[in-house]
């Protein structure tokens, strides 16, 4: 029986973050246990899936296109910590040294480059499945027969699948854009539609599909929701042009250039040094 050729998209931002804020509450003295916990899920990751292809992206700059339309996107979100900082750019050269392939580009967050990577290459190359490995609710509109969204649940790495979502949602993944612009995104200091909520966002979605269609046929809603949503519309496709991801961006990495093996990676005496050097001994525990 021929083995599922699987690819592996890591959103490093994500992840990083994450394992920084965890690392807060590790009694461990180690100015590097962010890098420590973020190699403890990947390998677990890699480990658990027989994956032939990797990817780990980052967050370029700060500021990106999104800020020229909302000038508050991100606003909320604390400075990021120095310590942690230092930390991301010691991971991104461990892997640049370890031959794992890293992707960022100037102007767009790590997500639009997921976006474009898994939407160019699922079309690319039908007989793989590609597993994104991200807390990130907005990459959930990628889903597909292809596409899985690797997660947390309950402390445990989980798959979410296309079906899963249909099942939860009972509209398409791609709809969860038209979703999330009727809500906003708090996270992301995105208003959403005030009046509307969780629920009646989703019957909206379920019935209408995108906020276009929606919005041609507001006549069929009460005189309560039309008004609601007339008064919001700008501000609805504003959201639309926050939260779509991009799929078209000519991306600095290509398919050839994600080639990963893990007997390979496991035994690069660059990773062994580095995880001798800032006493990772479980890493190296778990690489053996």
């Amino acid at each position: 029986m021929e083995t599922t050729k699987r690819c592996l998209i890591i959103d490093g931002n994500n992840l990083l973050y994450r394992c920084y804020h965890a690392s807060q509450h590790l009694p461990w003295e180690n100015e590097f246990k962010a890098i420590f916990i973020f190699l403890r899920v990947m390998i677990s990751l890699l480990k658990k899936n027989n994956y032939q292809k990797l990817l780990i992206v980052f967050d370029s700059t700060k500021t990106n296109f999104r800020h020229q339309i909302l000038s508050e996107y991100k606003i909320n979100r604390l400075a990021t910590p120095l310590q942690l900082l230092q930390q991301m750019d010691l991971l991104q050269e461990l892997f640049t040294q370890s031959d794992i392939l890293l992707a960022k580009l100037i102007n767009f967050e790590a997500d639009d480059l997921i976006a474009s990577f898994v939407s160019q290459n699922s079309k690319l190359h039908p007989d793989w499945k590609l597993d994104v490995f991200s807390q990130d609710k907005d990459l959930l509109q990628l889903l597909s027969s292809q596409v899985s969204i690797c997660r947390y649940t309950k402390g445990e790495i989980t798959l979410f699948s296309c079906s899963e979502f249909c099942q939860e949602y009972s509209f398409a993944p791609h709809n969860y854009v038209d979703y999330l612009c009727l809500l906003g995104d708090r996270s992301d200091n995105i208003s959403g539609v005030s009046g509307i909520g969780i629920k009646s966002a989703q019957q909206l979605i379920q019935k209408f599909e995108t906020v276009e269609n929606l919005y041609q046929n507001i006549n069929q809603l009460t005189a309560k929701t039309q008004k609601i949503l007339a008064e919001s519309q700008q501000l609805v496709y504003q959201n639309k042009k926050l939260i779509t991801l991009k799929k078209d961006l000519v991306l600095p990495i290509n398919w050839e250039q994600c080639d990963f093996s893990w007997e390979k990676w496991k035994n690069n005496q660059n990773l062994i040094e580095f995880c001798q050097k800032h006493q990772f001994k479980s890493i190296l525990k778990s690489l053996n």
